[in-house]
């Protein structure tokens, strides 16, 4: 029986007494917008709900939301196995062959009354489509796996929201989470953190986003791309290149989200990098796990922004609103500037959130795409791709409710071909 089938949206009952001057200090920054709420589209300061039931606490998910309670006899789970490939007749998919990750490595084979449907995520999605023969053709050469689809896109693309952490301490009435004791200890933290963030967009950021901009927009499109890059690959990086060249531009395109819980200091979180990376299997074992490779600031262009957000994060914490509480930037220091502090950025940066995408990206086959509109794969029949990979771009938020509207608009898809 299926009691439960509600994803919850709430706000925590606990805020940090510093959010108050913090909500002032980044308010009254230039530029800054104050939307009514979050949810109109429009970028600035603004208090935003988390997945949390709003009587247990607990996070609130798909799993508590959909697959726990689950009793149908068509849905089967079937855990501590791994898929080998996808299994054609021609171009249509007929089924997956799969083994057990316990020892016995036989293969077992389902077959598809209709069509089969990939989900297995941004990192092993390529991995599969390669496995199966779909792919770029020298690497599945390489590989020694027969090619039935030379498809340069597949492990391409790969793009993930970055962040870093900026040191600060409060030198006097500060307050914030008190490190690894908190869940242990009844401390209000245990329950949620604030839900409090600034979106920012890079004109809002800096005076220098014109600059940035112009710089990026004459780049050679191959230029920061891997020396063997595909040319259809390459012509769809021209594309993506245009259109962010524009949204370097927008005030209301979120380059920067900037979460704010009360504490000295935190974390700049990029949302739109233009260091595009790769996931393929690895040519010497094809069934391990992939490699990934994020390519992290291999264009110049994401270290000009980080610079730009760790500069506006220090400018908000030299705010009169926060001098009772005599902030101190521990890390790097404030007297790290210029090239000192590419140089920390580029020892500090971490190149994910866990948002993998665009690996299987929703584009043309000619711009380096996989899928095509109706989420099915290039030149295939009956072989669809349903998660994160088939997003093309980033977006400006987290990937978690992208990846619910993308499995909805799915199922409306999946169920008009039938």
């Amino acid at each position: 029986m299926e009691e439960n089938t509600k994803i919850f949206a709430s706000f925590p009952e606990y805020q940090n007494p510093t959010l108050i001057p913090t909500y002032q200090a980044v308010k009254k920054m230039p530029r800054m917008e104050v939307p009514l709420d979050g949810a109109g589209g429009d970028n600035g300061l603004f208090w935003f709900p988390s997945s949390i039931d709003p009587k247990t606490y607990r996070r609130s998910y798909s799993r508590t939301g959909h697959y726990d309670g689950i009793e149908r006899p068509t849905f089967d789970v079937i855990t501590r196995h791994k898929v080998r490939r996808v299994l054609f007749d021609g171009a249509a998919a007929t089924g997956v062959e799969f083994f057990s990750r316990d020892g016995d490595t036989r293969s077992v084979t389902v077959k598809a009354n209709k069509e089969v449907i990939i989900a297995a995520g941004a990192v092993h999605t390529p991995k599969l489509l390669q496995l199966s023969g779909i792919g770029p053709k020298p690497l599945l050469d390489k590989a020694g796996i027969p090619v039935l689809l030379d498809i340069p896109g597949v492990g391409q693309n790969f793009q993930d929201h970055a962040y870093l952490s900026v040191g600060y301490e409060w030198g006097k009435n500060g307050s914030g989470p008190r490190g690894p004791e908190v869940p242990a200890n009844g401390d209000p933290w245990s329950v949620a953190a604030p839900n409090l963030g600034a979106w920012i967009g890079l004109p809002t950021m800096t005076e220098a986003f014109e600059e940035i901009a112009a710089r990026y927009e004459a780049q050679d499109p191959a230029a920061f791309l891997p020396a063997d890059t595909h040319p259809t690959v390459i012509a769809g990086y021209a594309a993506f290149q245009r259109l962010h060249a524009k949204l370097l531009r927008s005030r209301n395109t979120n380059m920067m989200w900037l979460p704010l819980m009360g504490g000295a200091g935190g974390i700049v979180m990029s949302m739109h990098v233009v260091s595009h990376g790769t996931i393929n299997i690895d040519p010497a074992d094809p069934e391990a796990e992939p490699v990934v490779d994020y390519r992290a600031l291999s264009n110049p262009t994401d270290l000009d922004v980080m610079v730009e957000e760790i500069e506006f994060m220090r400018r908000y914490m030299d705010s009169p609103d926060f001098a009772e509480y005599e902030p101190r930037e521990t890390s790097p220091g404030r007297n790290v500037t210029g090239e000192a502090l590419r140089r920390w950025i580029r020892e500090q940066y971490i190149p994910t959130n866990f948002h993998p995408i665009a690996t299987a990206a929703k584009k043309p086959l000619e711009m380096g795409g996989v899928v095509g509109e109706d989420l099915v794969v290039h030149g295939t029949e009956r072989l669809r791709v349903v998660d994160g990979s088939i997003m093309p771009m980033l977006p400006g938020a987290n990937t978690q409710q992208t990846v619910y509207m993308l499995a909805e608009k799915a199922v409306d898809l999946i169920k008009s071909r039938q």
